[in-house]
């Protein structure tokens, strides 16, 4: 390597240590399989990723369904079920075979895919939110339908993201995630939760909507790391396997730390040492979009979390989300969002339930 070579290097290593804090996911890359584990960078890269899961609202739902029953929901925004009492099947053109649902179990339809609930696995089904608009619930949103048989009772509802479906979040999940809570090997933290979250709807008290919100919130980060922990380490295929690669997972890590850097895949490959080719095909493989499309997605939910929670100017928003004007922003969010970053941010209602075909807007404790 000649002096030039030496004193480039030096350089571009000293530039990039002051812009990567200690702790982040650049200085957990930079330091090395010799001086820290692999792990280090992945972890701190999935805290980046729970760093995004928060929902802005939630809707609930109380069905209580005496067998024989059998609903299905069709392809919409993210669905979760708690299974508060009883046992069922889940049923979904992704799932291999129908799931049994216990006590205490808590499932979410990650992406909105069609799916049914039933008492037997080959139960006769009809349409949820029909059955919803039918039904008159009481103060705290039960209301109940079925047969005369043993019912199985549920809270159910809809979770609304910032940034809704374009949410980098929801591309590591698959369709459906699912967290055992029951006493027969589940998780103690989510009965807990489960049980905290049916208090509150039966309280009645005031701001108790709030609170399950916030409790919703929570279930769905620990149910998050939950699935990390049990799948980081053998997924073989999606966000997770990309994480594990050791190329692709260091150029999640770099556009995680650094969204606002203007990476091309030319430059992404130069960091890695890699191919332009290698690397565009390998990260589409197992991410599942090419690393540009990739890096806007995290740039414009980056912005939109902002747009709700600052006055910050547009200007601000657009140069931290690492576009050089406003117009080019304004341009980049419409496409991702379907409106612009003043709608978005002037926006009351964050979804229309009326579009799932329900009429009803939730309990109101």
């Amino acid at each position: 390597m000649t002096g030039y070579q030496n004193g480039a290097a030096a350089i571009q290593r000293s530039e990039t240590r002051s812009h990567s804090p200690k702790g982040s996911i650049v200085e957990s890359m930079e330091n090395g399989a010799e001086e820290r584990r692999t792990d280090d960078w992945r972890e701190t890269l999935f805290e980046d990723i729970l760093r995004g899961a928060r929902l802005r609202g939630s809707v609930y739902f109380r069905p209580e369904l005496g067998a024989p029953w059998g609903v299905n929901i069709a392809e919409h925004g993210t669905i979760f079920h708690i299974v508060a009492a009883g046992s069922c099947w889940l049923r979904a053109k992704s799932l291999a075979q129908p799931v049994a649902l216990e006590p205490g179990d808590f499932v979410v339809a990650t992406r909105g895919e069609a799916h049914a609930l039933c008492d037997q696995p080959a139960s006769p089904v009809m349409n949820f939110f029909d059955l919803v608009n039918r039904q008159a619930s009481g103060a705290n949103g039960v209301f109940r339908a079925g047969g005369e048989g043993p019912a199985t009772k549920f809270v159910c509802g809809g979770m609304q993201f910032e940034n809704g479906a374009n949410n980098p979040l929801l591309a590591v999940f698959p369709p459906f995630l699912h967290v055992r809570g029951g006493t027969n090997g589940g998780l103690r933290w989510l009965r807990l939760t489960v049980e905290h979250i049916l208090a509150e709807l039966d309280s009645h008290a005031v701001g108790a909507s709030e609170v399950v919100t916030r409790l919703a919130d929570i279930l769905f980060i620990q149910a998050v790391r939950a699935y990390f922990q049990e799948n980081g380490g053998t997924a073989q295929s999606g966000w997770l396997a990309a994480a594990r690669d050791l190329q692709i997972g260091r150029a999640l890590a770099l556009l995680h730390a650094h969204a606002d850097e203007p990476w091309t895949v030319d430059l992404l490959a130069r960091r890695l040492a890699t191919s332009r080719t290698a690397l565009a095909d390998r990260f589409t493989e197992l991410v599942g979009e090419p690393p540009v499309r990739y890096l806007t997605r995290l740039r414009i939910n980056a912005a939109a979390r902002r747009l709700r929670s600052s006055a910050d100017k547009l200007i601000a928003i657009a140069s931290e989300a690492g576009y050089e004007s406003v117009s080019a922003f304004n341009r980049a969010f419409k496409r991702q969002v379907g409106m612009t970053p003043g709608e978005y941010r002037d926006s009351k209602d964050y979804q229309d339930w009326r579009k799932l075909g329900c009429d009803w807007d939730g309990p109101s404790p």
